[in-house]
């Protein structure tokens, strides 16, 4: 949860929602506080936003976690001062169709803890490591732990305790209505492009990969790689990788878990569709009165 007090507006960063794009257009707009953190954690504001930004820091009873990721009925138990802030702000998340995150998730983990990095979404290693992913998930329901943070349900950062805390809810592909909500809310003017989308290489260009990079890192210095990656992405050997999502199937049982487990999260998902509908006026999913 990222906190901007200049508009009392709070960001629910749900992983693998676009997140990184919409925290570039609010952090280049209006400072963030880290205020509530640091006096959760009895640190000061500078050493409270380098816990915030860091791939993990402690938190007693949790362990090593992302701050900016925790699961809201964990927030509320582990971090009061930072879910009290919460509470009193206008809030916000996106949501996302949940086995394309799954999907999403999967494949970061691979690239982030396996050292898979150019794997394609096809390939047999990403359908072994989901049924093992799956039987960790069974096992538990909300969790912070950093290996599988990506995989935690939507649900768990919308409620605590069956009670809707955020205010406002966006389908992922609608950050236009974001933006006005925003505007409308607090005056803040964004532009919020999904520009975060995840690149995998395309059939035809997989094999040629490993030589390509081995090429890159014995010619080029690492200054002409890093301002070449981008454009390299970008190219015709690599394709979007959500694109493929809807064609991939796994095998009965994991796909059968993928649907239970996230069954809350689709029905949040498409009561989030639901109610912006294709109607530029229409508003979004906002929280309950009994919440």
């Amino acid at each position: 949860m990222l906190y901007y007090p200049a508009a009392n507006l709070a960001f629910i960063h749900v992983p693998k929602n676009a997140g990184q794009s919409v925290r570039r257009a609010l952090d280049g707009a209006l400072p963030a506080s880290f205020a509530a953190l640091s006096e959760d954690l009895g640190i000061n504001a500078a050493d409270a936003r380098a816990r915030f930004e860091s791939t993990g820091t402690p938190i007693a009873g949790l362990g090593l976690v992302k701050p900016e990721h925790l699961p809201l009925p964990l927030l509320a138990r582990h971090l009061p001062r930072s879910f009290a802030q919460l509470s009193r702000a206008r809030s916000f998340m996106l949501v996302r169709p949940p086995r394309d995150r799954f999907l999403s998730a999967l494949l970061q983990h691979l690239r982030e803890f396996k050292g898979m990095t150019a794997v394609r979404s096809d390939d047999p290693r990403v359908t072994a490591e989901a049924r093992t992913i799956c039987h960790w998930l069974s096992q538990r329901k909300v969790f912070s732990d950093i290996h599988y943070i990506h995989f935690a349900r939507q649900v768990d950062y919308s409620q605590v305790d069956g009670a809707r805390v955020v205010s406002a809810i966006f389908p992922i592909d609608r950050t236009d209505a974001l933006a006005g909500w925003i505007e409308a809310e607090t005056g803040l003017a964004l532009d919020i492009p999904h520009d975060h989308a995840r690149r995998e290489p395309k059939a035809w260009s997989r094999t040629a990969q490993p030589a390509v990079r081995h090429l890159a890192r014995t010619l080029l210095p690492r200054k002409v790689r890093n301002g070449l990656y981008p454009l390299w992405m970008k190219s015709p050997a690599f394709a979007t990788a959500s694109d493929r999502y809807g064609d991939i199937r796994f095998d009965a049982s994991t796909e059968d878990f993928i649907s239970e487990f996230y069954a809350d999260d689709a029905a949040l998902y498409d009561e989030a569709c639901e109610a912006l509908g294709k109607r530029p006026d229409a508003q979004p999913v906002r929280k309950r009165r009994d919440a």
